[in-house]
């Protein structure tokens, strides 16, 4: 993924022949037709540009707009000996028309904020944090009515979604093509606003670009995998689902997971529960099967399970192992033992990670499809890389590591990533209000769901990701994201789902 925007560059400019100049000119026009679309009633538009393309794009967009009628006042951080070609073009077309540029290292400190300004300062290139002198002009940029920043707001790594202190907050970006990862995924996402990507005369060749293909999931991508439910259906058709989950002090996992598989469409599942806990799981779990696992008063599953646990997985079309387990030595010895031998397609989730925190090579003998589902510090153990350091470089990371995994990645973050080391996908739902316990299992739950109903892995995280965000953002604008609790979002999941039943 890492520098696939230049890359896209390169592509048009070396392999297809498409000036840099031209494709200024598009952004700029594309730019000004959005705001001349959008803030007609503004009178003045101030613009602060950089010396390379992004700062281009901004002396291109002047030029529109100045034909618009617009007043235009242009702040260059840089002198034009720093210009590149492109850049420099457009500004002594902006010149020769009288349009008034005024060169200065710091901003002023007497201004009209009740305006729009037009933040063309750093584009794709920019990593790390602002020097002192750009963060004086993000600073006085963001005291702006209205913020539009050329392709992502400077201060944004278009990579990583990371942001220097004092980046632009934008209340709207113009992508040049296609919005960048970095306005995608959170903290990005929160600076970049409402995103509007503009054809500006890039090659349609995104598939010769380098690394993982990356995508937005929303609701038209839902809506073109999910298809309704036959006719002549039954409950032994629809899906059936094997849960190893729960433990003493836990069984609330297993009845979340067991809950979110059944809401999302699932026509059976069969729960199993250490013995000394099964009358709890008995009076949650009334809709699903429970199987009583004997752990001589334990309260938790042990390798004496594998051969019950075993004798079920035929019945299985898929099979969900992790949330409430616990980490007891011989739970993980039980896990890394099911692991080797099931051969159906499995979701592993929470405590199911154990056997792979010591031997991450353990992937290489799962028989069949598989989904993770880690959250930010389980990923780090999975991977053995500092949290922090992910955060920084997510997305790179995640393709570099999904390539050995042959299964789906579903990174539970601020935003839900999904990956096959193929394809990559960012999911547009969900709030911090899913940052309390349970939700991850049932979303776990609803992944297997979908792929016990014939659903791929991908597919059926791709689903799942989005509808378990969907239900979250809704029940926060009437509960509160902080309000929010995991069983709520069992029902709002459920009629979600109605919105593709036609």
């Amino acid at each position: 993924m890492k520098n696939q925007a230049y890359d896209l560059d390169r592509l048009a400019l070396k392999t297809y022949g498409i000036s840099g100049q031209k494709l200024m000119g598009e952004a700029g026009k594309k730019i000004a037709d959005f705001i001349k679309s959008n803030f007609s009633n503004m009178n003045s538009i101030s613009i602060v540009v950089g010396k390379g393309n992004n700062g281009g794009d901004g002396f291109a967009a002047a030029l529109y707009l100045n034909k618009c009628g617009f007043n235009i006042a242009i702040f260059s951080i840089y002198d034009t000996q720093y210009f590149s070609n492109e850049t420099s073009y457009y500004y002594k077309e902006c010149s020769k028309v009288g349009i008034s540029v005024f060169f200065a290292s710091n901003p002023p400190s007497a201004y009209d904020f009740n305006c729009l300004v037009i933040d063309s300062v750093l584009g794709i290139g920019f990593r790390g944090q602002l020097y002192e002198n750009l963060k004086n002009w993000s600073t006085w940029i963001n005291r702006f009515s209205v913020v539009v920043s050329c392709d992502i707001p400077t201060g944004v790594c278009s990579d990583s979604g990371t942001v220097s202190t004092e980046a632009v907050k934008a209340d709207y970006t113009i992508a040049m093509g296609y919005p960048k990862i970095g306005s995608l995924i959170e903290p990005g996402k929160s600076y970049s606003g409402t995103i509007t990507s503009v054809d500006i005369g890039f090659p349609n060749k995104i598939n010769e670009l380098n690394g993982q293909k990356w995508n937005i999931v929303g609701d038209d991508l839902i809506k073109n995998i999910l298809k309704p439910l036959k006719k002549n259906t039954h409950k032994y058709k629809q899906g059936k689902v094997l849960i190893l989950a729960g433990s003493e002090g836990m069984t609330g996992a297993a009845y979340l997971t067991t809950m979110g598989a059944l809401r999302s469409g699932c026509g059976l599942t069969k729960t199993f529960a250490p013995k000394s806990l099964n009358i709890l799981y008995e009076r949650k779990i009334t809709e699903g099967m429970t199987v009583s696992c004997d752990d001589k008063g334990l309260g938790f599953f042990t390798n004496d399970n594998y051969n019950q646990i075993m004798d079920n997985i035929d019945w299985a079309d898929v099979v969900l192992i992790g949330p409430g387990l616990g980490r007891n030595k011989d739970t993980v010895r039980l896990l890394h033992n099911l692991y080797v031998e099931i051969d159906k397609p499995m979701v592993i989730d929470a405590d199911g990670f154990s056997p792979f925190y010591y031997d991450f090579s353990l992937v290489k003998k799962i028989k069949n499809d598989f989904v993770f589902t880690p959250h930010l510090g389980e990923l780090s153990k999975l991977f053995k890389i500092d949290a922090e350091q992910l955060k920084m470089d997510m997305i790179n990371i995640i393709e570099e590591m999904t390539l050995s995994m042959s299964g789906v990645l579903v990174a539970k973050n601020e935003s839900t990533i999904i990956s096959d080391g193929i394809n990559g996908y960012i999911n547009s739902t969900g709030n911090p209000g899913l940052a309390t316990a349970g939700t991850g299992d049932v979303l776990s739950g609803v992944i297997a769901s979908f792929v016990s109903q014939g659903y791929g892995s991908l597919e059926s995280s791709i689903v799942s990701a989005y509808i378990h965000g969907y239900a979250a953002d809704n029940l926060s604008s009437n509960i509160s994201q902080r309000g929010l609790i995991a069983s709520d979002l069992l029902i709002e999941i459920g009629k979600k789902l109605s919105d593709y039943e036609l």
